[in-house]
């Protein structure tokens, strides 16, 4: 998925600071405590050899604690009322370190703030801030917060090392750190800069920003052999740098800059093609020894890849490939729909094979779409909070409605795409993640038949609510874990994925060792997963006979890539819609 892709615009980032805002009034009656001096997200400095004192109202009597030993309370117990907290550093050593005052009101919840005590005297630095925003937000949203209040942490590290070691150490968060193998895991949730080019207005809530790209989608790495690999373009975006030099689904890039692809260069061209930060030139060479030089480029990315309308044996199919779930371009993505009922499809081939997810209003758009009236007022789907969050809910989980009458970012009714199905046939692959096993589960809940079709998905069954975070004039957006959702039937436990109906790997789809069919166009009869889901629509086999004409391979293995760090538009991502 695309690093930076269109999530934290101004508008999107104005709902969230309302919600907080919000969040705050409650958080008051939920702790108890009234009138602090301390401020959430922000650290109090303690200065060796000086008295810290914090002021509050509490509703009843209060005790405090202090979580690191060097960090001395001269007051731990006080009565109702205004009350005064004093703290001060209890050894001589002048270095930086940071300590987390608990302060319990009786009968309700425990409020907590960060004391530091910085080694240099000089302003708190820009990672210390990060982190202490982080950390105030993890106590309160992240849905294993109770563990994530026990852990020791260093507010003194770099913010993505402070981040991912944090939640890295926990044991009880198991559907966001999930072992890819014995020893080895990686985290669903994430933090990033902000660094728009620019933005213009597309919908109501989501803006459309401008990101740096190449035009590529993604790119499948091969072994090839000797410790040389090979990149298969996955597929390209329209009015990009790689259409326009003639790069299309299923090129195959063995050189970049002239030299081989290897295991110490891989990652990096890896990130430098899907991930450009900048303008920047690469010179590719493809497997006919063809050499073409791209350029990345600000640009918009539309996810919407391609929509397709064939008729045969009586069905009209509909044909949706959809790389991500961008609101941005929800218009993009209702037209689709729209053009789709003009056409009166009788059947639907949904793609996601690598669509790792995005807002989940997006998720509600297509299923709602697919579904039509039939869906109103009926549960799209159902969260579940961490434990804080569902006693203040009594227990009871937030229904989230199919929007069919009224979709927020777009204002409107959705009958224009009103498809009215019962049975959807969806394109799917390791790399189909979150808001689109949101839409299959979804529709699952209110009796959709929905058939999968290729390999099985990751199984992210838990999504995020976003928070902005500034220092030092720069804007950080933290994607943590924030609940976990269900469907209609109260089903959500699909962390092991879900298995496909009829598996299929596309890229050796006859079960060849070491072999690599390379990728066909999409919507194309000899493309395998699509032309095994038109026969399961109308019994006709559209794959040419001759498995040499049908497809050509080549000599590679696919392989997964490690990245280092977790890049990307890649969620359950929920815009608080309150204010819409």
């Amino acid at each position: 998925m695309k690093a930076l892709r269109c999530i934290s615009i101004l508008c999107m980032l104005l709902v969230v600071a309302s919600f907080n805002s919000c969040k705050d009034d409650d958080d008051k009656s939920v702790s108890g405590i009234t009138d602090q001096s301390w401020q959430k997200g922000r650290a109090l400095e303690i200065t060796l050899g000086k008295e810290l004192s914090v002021s509050f109202n509490a509703n009843s009597d209060w005790e405090a604690a202090s979580g690191s030993e060097w960090c001395k309370l001269l007051d731990t117990e006080g009565k109702s009322g205004k009350s005064t907290l004093r703290i001060m550093a209890a050894t001589t050593t002048n270095a930086s370190r940071t300590a987390t005052i608990t302060v319990k009101v009786k009968g309700y919840d425990s409020e907590s703030f960060l004391v530091i005590q910085n080694e240099t005297g000089d302003a708190v630095s820009e990672d210390m801030e990060i982190n202490v925003q982080v950390d105030q937000y993890l106590r309160e949203m992240y849905l294993w917060n109770d563990e994530y209040k026990t852990l020791q942490l260093d507010f003194t590290k770099d913010y993505m090392s402070f981040f991912y070691d944090a939640l890295g150490s926990m044991k009880t968060n198991t559907l966001d750190k999930k072992f890819t193998s014995p020893g080895e895991y990686r985290i669903f949730s994430f933090i990033e800069k902000k660094n728009s080019i620019a933005s213009s207005r597309s919908t109501k809530i989501v803006e459309k920003e401008l990101e740096y790209s190449f035009g590529i989608t993604g790119v499948t790495p091969l072994y090839v052999e000797d410790n040389v690999y090979n990149f298969c373009i996955q597929g390209v975006y329209a009015n990009s740098p790689a259409k326009a030099a003639g790069l299309k689904r299923g090129s195959i890039i063995t050189q970049i800059n002239g030299g081989n692809l290897t295991s110490g260069n891989v990652n990096d061209y890896y990130m430098k093609l899907l991930y450009p930060s900048s303008v920047a030139t690469l010179q590719i060479t493809d497997y006919d020894h063809k050499q073409t030089s791209i350029t990345s480029t600000p640009m918009y990315v539309d996810p919407v890849i391609l929509k397709q309308v064939k008729e045969l044996n009586g069905h009209r199919i509909g044909y949706l490939v959809y790389s991500s779930f961008d609101a941005a371009f929800d218009e993009e993505l209702f037209e689709a729909f729209k053009y789709f009922k003009s056409q009166n499809i009788t059947d639907l081939i949904l793609d996601l094979r690598y669509n790792g997810g995005g807002h989940t209003m997006s998720a509600n758009l297509i299923a709602s779409c697919i579904v039509g009236a039939s869906a109103t007022n009926k549960v799209f789907s159902s969260l579940r909070y961490n434990a804080t969050r569902m006693k203040a809910m009594n227990d009871k989980r937030d229904d989230q409605y199919f929007m069919y009458d009224n979709y927020p970012n777009l204002g409107i009714s959705l009958a224009a795409g009103d498809l009215g199905l019962t049975h959807v046939y969806c394109l799917v692959g390791s790399g189909t993640a979150s808001s689109s096993e949101l839409v299959i589960n979804s529709l699952r809940g209110i009796n959709v038949e929905v058939t999968l079709i290729g390999e099985k998905t990751t199984g992210k069954n838990v999504g995020m609510e976003p928070e902005m975070i500034t220092a030092k004039g720069n804007t950080y957006i933290l994607y943590p874990i924030t609940f976990q959702s269900y469907n209609a039937k109260g089903f959500g436990d699909y962390e092991a994925g879900f298995i496909p109906d009829k598996g299929m790997d596309e890229s050796d789809p006859f079960g060849e060792e070491e072999v690599f069919y390379v990728y066909r166009e999409y919507g194309s009869d000899r493309e395998f997963l699509y032309a095994e889901a038109v026969k399961m629509i109308t019994g006709i086999d559209i794959l040419p006979q001759s498995r040499s004409i049908a497809a050509y391979s080549i000599k590679g293995k696919k392989q997964k890539m490690r990245i280092p760090v977790k890049h990307g538009f890649d969620g359950m991502i929920k815009i608080p819609l309150e204010q819409y």
